[in-house]
């Protein structure tokens, strides 16, 4: 699910920033933007954002100023480094007989001649970087959750626009039998009724064929998945359960709009497909 955090804090000689970006994602992908000097807390971070995001793609980045010169990095000046340049320079500037201009500003540039320590931080900052990191996840996660509460707004107004397209499927059922009985009796009968002289015989046989275009048990089995799939919105949502019974709920509107043979009710599953690959949309973004 979406969701962003940001933190700030200072103290133990820096002032530092911590801002959190999570986009969908299948599984839990963590990418840490540390300073080179920070990676040693780098698993620890992993660990603590491991147990409180459980999904998708998160991306962590940190702003840190040093707010004192002795947590600042020490400047290291290589003389002996520059001295053997600039009697080397001089010697190549003589034999060329060419002009050795603005020495200095050109030894400054060779590399290695002035460096920089790594940058250290105490283990007060250490902490304070930890902490600041937790708190950008509870605050990513709060916004998680107001995200997720529009969302299963969403969800439930989806669960009762399919509900009304099965009521419209169940008020066509009488019309539709009525149809069925008129074909039969008007086609198949007229056809069969020389080889069949048992007229029992004959009423077994439209029997099994009204069997075959039977619904209630997928109408049955798709409420049964509407209630279950409501029961684990009021509870805390898991995305995968969602979407596994969104598959399943495909399943018996797939087999009833073949059985229906019907077009209001085949429109009215259609209606329901077309809500049910809304939810399925909208399931990705859950947790």
């Amino acid at each position: 699910m979406t969701g962003y955090g940001r933190a700030e804090a200072s103290g133990a000689g820096i002032k530092a920033v911590c801002e959190m970006k999570s986009l969908n994602g299948r599984y839990l992908d963590i990418d840490i933007r540390l300073p080179r000097y920070l990676m040693e807390i780098d698993a620890d971070l992993r660990r603590m954002l491991g147990e409180k995001l459980e999904r998708g793609s998160v991306t962590v980045v940190y702003n840190i100023e040093f707010t004192n010169e002795q947590a600042a990095p020490e400047v290291k000046v290589n003389e002996a480094l520059a001295r053997a340049y600039f009697n080397k320079l001089s010697e190549l500037s003589h034999s060329l007989e060419l002009d050795f201009r603005d020495p200095f500003n050109q030894i400054l540039r060779i590399p290695d001649v002035i460096s920089t320590t790594d940058k250290t931080l105490t283990d007060e900052a250490r902490q304070l970087i930890v902490k600041l990191t937790a708190e950008a996840a509870e605050q990513l996660m709060r916004f998680r959750k107001q995200e997720g509460a529009a969302l299963g707004k969403k969800l439930q107004e989806a669960v009762i626009e399919i509900r009304k397209q099965l009521e419209v499927v169940e008020g066509e059922e009488e019309s539709r039998r009525n149809g069925l009985r008129e074909r039969i009796n008007g086609s198949v009968a007229e056809h069969v009724r020389d080889t069949i002289s048992d007229s029992s015989r004959l009423e077994l046989e439209i029997l099994l064929y009204l069997e075959k275009w039977d619904i209630a048990e997928e109408k049955q089995r798709l409420s049964q998945h509407l209630n279950y799939f409501e029961e684990c919105l009021k509870k805390e949502p898991l995305g995968r359960k969602l979407n596994f019974i969104a598959q399943e709920m495909g399943r018996e509107m797939n087999t009833m709009g073949v059985k229906s043979n019907h077009y209001p009710m085949q429109q009215a599953v259609v209606l329901m497909k077309e809500k049910l690959e809304q939810i399925k949309e909208q399931v990705l973004n859950i947790v």
